[in-house]
């Protein structure tokens, strides 16, 4: 076989092995995983009032109901069916109150103390 013969036949062959169409990647859909943090945080409640559910579930019954201002410790952060958003699972030392509430309801904080300090700049609003 020629040089150029045998360089016409490896271009060929490599040409065959690399122009394959690709597979399409699969598609994976992971379920809702609770977000974990090794430090509590802690939220101010922004909504007028807002009800405290029993689950995770809009049409859940009310465990309680928090108002404007309100300061709860986020006990948990479980991602929503949409994707988008989360449910906060919360606990209020001030009225016993503990249950579900969506992550729009509430600005959250690292610290006691910076939400003390924001629920003082709500107030100053008021």
């Amino acid at each position: 076989m020629r040089p150029v013969s045998f360089l016409l036949l490896a271009v060929f062959l490599f040409l065959q092995t690399s122009c394959r169409p690709e597979e399409e990647p699969v598609s994976l859909e992971l379920p809702p995983t609770p977000v974990l943090t090794s430090e509590s945080q802690w939220g101010v409640v922004n909504k007028p009032y807002l009800k405290v559910l029993e689950t995770r579930d809009p049409a859940s019954g009310v465990s309680g109901l928090l108002r404007r201002g309100d300061i709860v410790e986020i006990v948990s952060k479980v991602g929503a069916e949409d994707g988008r958003s989360y449910w906060l699972e919360v606990r209020s030392s001030d009225s016993d109150t503990a249950g579900w509430i969506p992550d729009d309801s509430m600005d959250v904080y690292d610290s006691p103390a910076q939400a003390r300090t924001a629920r003082a700049g709500i107030e100053m609003k008021d």
